[in-house]
């Protein structure tokens, strides 16, 4: 014999007599969800059944207690029991069934939604944190590269929080899923395009002579908006630029342990500097 269900008996027959036969999903969706009434004849005619399968499943279906049959006019009527805890349920099991399966969620809307949630406008985009700053940093690199929006708000994100990040949690993800370059060349617009030098020295030693980084398509638009939308943009004036390329020429120049000692140094020099303010 088989063991009674945690759930109780009746909730055991129920999911036997959905799930077991095409004649009670038939019979379910038009007595339960369409709410037919109807004669075992009847049933037949509308679900295209034979009446001995009919007769069948209404047994079934009545000995779990979901459907009740009534004899009016020397014929069996069938109706569905409102009262049953499980009808509810059910109707919207077939209901569900019944609706196109839609499309495979959008992978990049953790992405974005995290994005909105650091700092970026992202349109009608909801602002929720699926990922830690790090994370979602390195994950909008990746988004990056198929929609310009995320590349034009990736440095306004990082330029907003650049006080809380950890840059060694993030240059480690970086390095995990191969997205130095595209970090790099972030970094250096965000720098670029404020003037905050000391980012570039954190990421100086990201620079890898083995391989080219990769390059994100920037044209003039994404340029423009980018200079809108950072917060203390300075412009992208023909000195600065030169001065931005002489720079960073000479960074590339320095080893890793001169990099390394160029960011303890620039960091121990904004330290004094916020100290003096405060």
């Amino acid at each position: 014999m088989q063991p009674p269900s945690r759930h109780g008996p009746a909730t055991r027959d129920v999911t036997q007599a959905l799930f077991q036969s095409r004649t009670r999903t038939a019979l379910l969706r038009t007595v339960l969800r369409d709410g037919v009434s109807d004669s075992m004849s009847g049933l037949a005619r509308r679900t295209g059944l034979s009446p001995h399968a009919v007769a069948v499943e209404v047994r079934n279906l009545a000995a779990a207690g979901i459907v009740e049959v009534e004899s009016i006019g020397g014929a069996d009527v069938v109706r569905v029991n409102r009262a049953h805890p499980a009808v509810a349920p059910i109707v919207q099991l077939l209901e569900a069934a019944e609706r196109k399966p839609s499309s495979r969620a959008n992978p990049d809307v953790p992405v974005r939604e995290s994005l909105a949630y650091f700092g970026a406008a992202l349109g009608t985009c909801k602002r929720r944190r699926h990922f830690n700053l790090e994370t979602t940093i390195v994950r909008g690199l990746s988004t990056a590269r198929r929609d310009a929006t995320i590349l034009e708000w990736l440095p306004v994100v990082l330029l907003k929080n650049r006080r809380v990040l950890d840059w060694s949690v993030l240059k480690e993800e970086a390095r995990r899923l191969k997205l130095k370059g595209e970090l790099e060349m972030v970094v250096e617009m965000a720098a670029d395009a404020t003037g905050h030098a000391e980012l570039r020295a954190h990421v100086a030693d990201l620079q890898d002579r083995r391989r080219k980084p990769a390059v994100f398509a920037i044209d003039a638009s994404t340029r423009d908006a980018l200079r809108k939308r950072l917060p203390g943009s300075t412009g992208w004036s023909l000195a600065a630029a030169t001065a931005a390329a002489s720079e960073r020429e000479r960074l590339e120049k320095l080893g890793p342990a001169s990099r390394a000692l160029l960011a303890l140094d620039l960091g121990e020099r904004l330290g004094a500097l916020r100290r003096s303010r405060a």
